[in-house]
């Protein structure tokens, strides 16, 4: 079964916060966007797309958004193309997350692999870093800048608040929890539309 190797990582920090992941060679879009949103620790509620050295490609909700208020938009829809679709130069595509805070990752496509085993989700072989913070850019770049925090990023995790290390990862729970979360991203985009 043929993968690619993909290294996925925060523009302008790619050594400090990044993923290498094993990425089925025929999965749209749709499932990269859902697979990045997981790995990198999101809340998974804002629109996505993704640009290649020509096209743009977004997610069916931001299209339909822009139908619905009359605006153009020359995008095509994610699920209709894969990795094999893109046109890039240096094997190497964007994916902006967040439209307010334009979180932006640099995806590159590392080598194709043929594997015995079929994985049908993705699978996190590398990563540094904990992920990115919602609403919360200047923050996490600010720490990501060695500059001090003035108080602590708490989320809430099993009902307490926790304080997020952003230097953590740890590749065992990432990839035990990439099914359920990937579901429920998947879920959640495709219950909007």
């Amino acid at each position: 079964m043929k993968y690619y190797k993909l290294k996925i990582a925060l523009k302008d920090y790619e050594d400090r916060l990044n993923r290498t992941i094993l990425f089925k060679y025929d999965k749209d879009l749709d499932e990269l966007a859902f697979s990045i949103l997981s790995i990198f620790n999101t809340l998974a509620y804002h629109m996505y797309k993704f640009e290649d050295d020509i096209n743009t490609y977004e997610c069916n909700i931001s299209l339909e958004q822009a139908r619905e208020m009359g605006y153009p938009n020359d995008s095509i829809d994610t699920w209709m193309v894969t990795l094999d679709n893109l046109s890039m130069r240096n094997n190497k595509f964007m994916m902006i997350y967040d439209f307010g805070e334009e979180y932006e990752f640099v995806i590159e496509i590392l080598e194709e692999v043929e594997m015995k085993k079929i994985y049908q989700i993705p699978r996190v072989i590398d990563g540094v870093g904990y992920g990115i913070v919602e609403d919360a850019k200047f923050v996490l770049e600010d720490y990501l800048d060695g500059k001090p925090l003035e108080y602590p990023l708490l989320f809430i995790k099993r009902g307490r608040f926790t304080m997020i290390d952003f230097n953590s990862f740890d590749i065992e729970e990432c990839n035990k929890k990439i099914v359920r979360e990937i579901a429920k991203i998947r879920n959640s985009y495709y219950v909007y539309i």
